[in-house]
């Protein structure tokens, strides 16, 4: 990963900081969501903001009900930033590294069903 990508990195995890912190405090309630604008189905991802929402009320259980992906994010949250910093201090290319272990057909099997299964789970709930 060129350190263009890093400093895009590091952007996008900002402004989704920001997107965070402003739902929060204006309960925005505004779909993102291509796949529900177009088609009228959630994504896997539908319902991301509001479980992260109910994370930051303390509601950990009705986060996870809301969407199982809020367990990822509450892993690589916190550790993303030094990474990206890191990487862009020292010009290794950990993320590089992470992609590679992470890419072997066991894991993109494993993550297809789980997310196959959260993207049911969320049509079936009219999320």
């Amino acid at each position: 990963m060129t350190r263009q990508e890093a400093f895009t990195l590091l952007g996008v995890y900002i402004l989704g900081m920001v997107w965070i912190i402003l739902n929060n405090i204006y309960d925005i309630s505004l779909v993102l969501c291509p796949t529900k604008i177009l088609f009228g189905i959630p994504c896997p991802g539908c319902g991301m903001t509001r479980a992260v929402k109910l994370c930051l009320e303390g509601e950990l259980l009705a986060a996870v009900r809301m969407n199982p992906n809020i367990i990822l994010v509450w892993i690589i949250l916190p550790i993303a930033p030094f990474i990206l910093i890191t990487q862009l201090a020292t010009k290794k290319d950990y993320l590089s590294r992470i992609n590679a272990c992470l890419d072997k057909k066991v894991y993109l099997v494993i993550i297809l069903i789980a997310e196959g299964s959260i993207w049911i789970y969320n049509i079936v709930r009219h999320i």
